[in-house]
Formats: structure tokens, sequence, C-alpha cells
């Protein structure tokens, strides 16, 4: 995934989408949680329930959903 200025963004592929409670959803890494659409990687094209393809997020949102590892708990 490349970088935007500052901003490091982390890719997911195979990701699906999922409306649950009135919310959108993605299946990421073996959990559910919410769909970061104001956030996404702009070639992200994830929006509607059923889509798969590639997940672009900001490394800090990855990070706090315990998604890859945070580089502030690292050794």
């Amino acid at each position: 995934m490349a970088q935007d200025g500052a901003d490091r963004y982390l890719g997911f592929d195979g990701v699906r989408v999922v409306a649950k409670d009135m919310q959108l959803m993605c299946v990421v890494a073996g959990r559910i949680v919410p769909l970061p659409v104001v956030i996404l990687h702009p070639d992200c094209t994830l929006s509607t329930d059923g889509d798969v393809g590639r997940l672009g997020v900001p490394m800090w949102w990855a990070e706090q959903r315990g998604l890859c590892d945070s580089p502030s708990v690292r050794p």
C-alpha cells in the first residue's frame, strides 16, 4: 500500500464488507470491525454490503484494533 505524505497505510486483501445492525462492518484478519469509510486509502473501493477486496487503512487505525503489531510495544 502506498504512503500518502506522513500517513502510513496498511493493506489487507480479501476483506469482506457486511451489514450488522444498520452499520457497515468488515471482516479482516479474522475479526469483525467497523468499516472506517472516512479514513480509507483513496484507492480502496470497499463501500457496500457484500463488497470483497483490498482494505487500505492508516497504520494507527490497524494498531488500535489489534490488526498489526504496535511499534510502541516492540522490543
